[in-house]
């Protein structure tokens, strides 16, 4: 590579332990891994030894930034948190996408990320500024809650000053604890427990250098493309009882993609939320206790998540799983010190949420996650867990396989969270939804304009014909490519790929923005093609991760059993309300309902029969192939693969 348009060039090595500090060349892996997603996993599969404890001093945090961040590029300013994950089951590679500015200040300071290993003596904090790197005293800010934490650390070292933290959560190593920084901005995968585990409070990175960019009027110009394609989005905010929106409050360098802003509690409390589970995370619980009809104590109860630092995604899941031992009577008030029929109120979220992320009595069972609260509690308990959460430990209904077949292979194949994948496909259904609705009113995604993005972007309208599973393993296994590029540059979620547009006269989105931006900000020719070529490549490295740590390829390619068994009643949330009867398009746009459905078990295991066959793995085992790697450009980890017999058979 002859240049560093776009990265800065070098990755910050720090030990808490020693101290010590060196820079490591970013040069060698950007053209192959591009940042991002892909750096984390490259470094990963190079450092983490399987038989590192994620709460171990050695277990290192990786911080990760991409090429556009820094640049003009919209709705790149984003960057990931990763390592060994305490919180999936077994431990093992996890990681958290996260938004705010954080990303842009580490580009300024001169860094592409950070990895930090070691234990500090001492309640500390990183301190970056003009290329000096100090490890200073946290006394002083320890016990206290995120927003607090970041408000002083601002005061001391500034407005332009940028800060990620842990709250009391992390500092206890609560295995879903979270890693917070600005505008809410936060990353889960129990990554506040690994900086709880090595006394690290916080981060503060301060910096002023700029991004070179090759082709800066290019970049302006595919900018403003971007732009005039989602003129007119619409965009919905959460719908919680007693709060206002005061304004947007939009990410570094996005135009609005998302719903977040800044909301009013009748209270006259202000915070910013985002329209997912963060903002929803008590809002059934507090509509159950109160006759269907919501309150404004949902907006509260994630005030203390953020106060404490806990994974809002997580803490549902554990919702979940304490509201059914509760109905089954597995879990007796005595044992576990709190009154689960009072669920849904402030007074029980605030018991609640003190006992797990203080590990009082119960609580401390509880703060090791969904997962193992529930087998510590026994083998009924346990068998919960099936309809709510995947074997790693994520939510097993979101956008359901029995509704969307599409994403089966999505859940059978990943250990880390599938929400950008599962968004890819559900996001161009919700607006399809609202046109069904509303019989086009509120719409104008209609099943014509549904099968052309199918046609631009998962290669035929069979793609949205949600009767057959025929042609689903491959579109699932083009998702995955295109979304793990995206994570490589990284790009938000919420904004690519840009499928539907509301500015197009046709309403269909371009597939082309992100390798074109890639291409402009670095100067790399790279063609749409090639640039998904970067996700295949990543996705492979990761599947070797997950096989080296465990899974044994197609045996555990497998969904929650009761896909195959208990037929679909609805889809909690936007769907139940706007399409109750589980409508989707059918055989040359017929409509059809997949309420009552199930995944069947044939189908999908000839679907995945599929997916292996275009992802070039092994159909019968489901492992990768040594051809395929090397095509990939990934030979230098087939002989470990090989050594541990993790390669197909040739």
């Amino acid at each position: 590579m002859k240049n560093t348009y776009g990265w800065q060039g070098k990755i910050l090595r720090l030990n808490l332990t020693s101290g010590d500090t060196q820079h490591q060349s970013t040069t060698d892996m950007a053209e192959r891994f591009i940042g991002g997603r892909g750096f984390l996993t490259k470094i990963y599969w190079d450092e983490v030894d399987t038989k590192t404890d994620a709460l171990h001093p050695d277990s290192p945090i990786i911080i990760m930034t991409g090429p556009l961040a820094g640049t003009a590029a919209p709705s790149c300013n984003r960057w990931f948190i990763g390592g060994k994950s305490p919180l999936l089951n077994p431990e093992q590679f996890g990681l958290g996408n996260i938004g705010g500015s954080m990303a842009a200040i580490i580009k300024a300071a001169g860094l592409d990320g950070m990895i930090i290993t070691g234990k500090a003596a001492k309640p500390s904090y990183i301190h970056i500024k003009d290329n000096k790197y100090e490890i200073k005293d946290a006394n002083g800010l320890w016990g206290l809650g995120t927003s607090e934490s970041l408000k002083r650390l601002t005061a001391a070292h500034g407005k332009n000053s940028r800060a990620i933290c842990i709250g009391p959560a992390g500092e206890n190593q609560v295995k879903f604890a979270i890693a917070m920084s600005d505008n809410t901005a936060c990353g889960g995968s129990g990554f506040g427990a690994v900086m709880g585990s090595k006394n690290l409070k916080a981060i503060v990175i301060e910096g002023n250098q700029q991004v070179s960019v090759a082709k800066l009027e290019e970049l302006k110009k595919i900018s403003r493309q971007v732009r005039s394609l989602i003129e007119g989005r619409v965009l919905m905010d959460p719908n919680i009882e007693g709060i206002e929106l005061v304004k947007r409050s939009p990410c570094q360098g996005c135009p609005a993609g998302c719903p977040r802003g800044l909301f009013r509690h009748d209270s006259g409390k202000k915070e910013i939320r985002k329209n997912c589970a963060a903002a929803y995370s008590y809002y059934q619980w507090d509509k159950l206790q109160n006759n269907d009809e919501s309150t404004p104590v949902p907006f509260m109860v994630t005030s203390l998540l953020d106060h404490y630092g806990l994974c809002g995604q997580e803490i549902n899941n554990m919702f979940s799983f304490l509201h059914e031992s509760d109905k089954l009577g597995l879990l007796p008030e005595d044992k576990i010190g709190i009154k689960l029929s009072e669920q849904g109120t402030m007074e029980y979220a605030k018991k609640l949420l003190d006992m797990l992320t203080y590990r009082k009595g119960f609580g401390d069972i509880l703060a090791e996650g969904t997962i193992r609260a529930a087998q510590a509690a026994g083998k009924e308990t346990e068998a919960l867990l099936d309809k709510r959460v995947t074997p790693s430990g994520f939510n097993a209904n979101a956008y359901n396989p029995r509704f969307f077949i599409t994403n089966a292979p999505f859940y059978a194949t990943e250990s880390t969270s599938t929400m950008n994948q599962l968004h890819e496909v559900c996001f161009p259904l919700m607006k399809w939804t609202m046109w069904f609705a509303t019989e086009g009113a509120y719409s104008p995604f209609s099943t014509d304009v549904l099968q052309n993005i199918a046609r631009k972007f998962w290669k035929n309208e069979k793609s949205v014909d949600f009767s057959t599973y025929e042609g689903k393993g491959e579109v699932a296994s083009i998702i995955q490519d295109r979304g793990y590029a995206k994570e490589n540059l990284v790009g938000c979620d919420f904004m690519f790929p840009i499928t539907t547009s509301e500015g197009a006269e046709d309403h269909v989105g371009d597939p082309t923005l992100e390798s074109r931006l890639l291409s402009a900000v670095t100067g790399m020719d790279m063609d749409e093609k090639e640039y998904y070529r970067t996700g295949e490549r990543v996705f492979n490295l990761q599947r070797a991760i997950q096989c080296r740590e465990g899974r044994t390829g197609r045996k555990d390619d497998q969904i929650n059993e009761f896909n195959f068994t208990e037929p679909l009643k609805g889809d909690p949330g936007f769907f139940d309300v706007f399409n109750p009867e589980m409508m989707l398009p059918g055989p040359g746009g017929e409509l059809i309902s997949r309420k009552g459905c199930v995944v069947e078990r044939d189908k999908f295991e000839k679907m995945m029969d599929e997916y292996y066959e275009i992802r070039g793995w092994d159909v019968k085992t489901g492992l990768q192939k040594k051809e395929l790697l090397e095509k990939l450009d990934l030979a230098d980890i087939i002989p470990e693969l090989n050594d541990k017999e993790l390669l197909a058979e040739e």
